[in-house]
């Protein structure tokens, strides 16, 4: 079942993020807040946890999204006992601070809420 999942969510996110292009990351008015718009690049991979320990895992099974934002389409199933590489975080637009993670088994990838990952990453994103 849990491949089923993967297989629906990775061919409807191929769909979304082949029709609408790359969009760069967008920096908010407000000081310190740095959004990454639906569809954008991937940040750069500066949190070091996962690469030389204990795994870093979600809480819960998580959507992982195109930019950070709940309004942001699903590119893929993060499950709560996927081994994570983490990013960075950032706040969103929606005022909720936001995990850039890789499911290293799987290879999905995206935007995920920062208070359902274990431990928390540790790395702000570029402004």
């Amino acid at each position: 079942m849990r491949d089923f999942l993967r297989l629906v969510l990775g061919g409807a996110a191929a769909v979304t993020l082949f029709s609408g292009g790359v969009a760069s990351a967008e920096q908010s008015s407000e000081v310190g807040i740095q959004h990454y718009s639906c569809g954008s690049s991937r940040p750069p991979n500066l949190d070091a946890q996962g690469a030389g320990g204990a795994w870093p895992t979600a809480e819960i099974d998580l959507g992982a999204r195109s930019g950070s934002a709940t309004s942001c389409s699903i590119t893929g199933l993060v499950l709560d006992n996927d081994r994570l590489d983490y990013y960075c975080h950032t706040w969103g637009a929606d005022d909720q601070r936001w995990t850039y993670v890789s499911a290293f088994d799987w290879g999905v990838a995206g935007w995920v809420p920062y208070t359902k990952l274990y431990p928390r990453s540790q790395a702000s994103c570029p402004k």
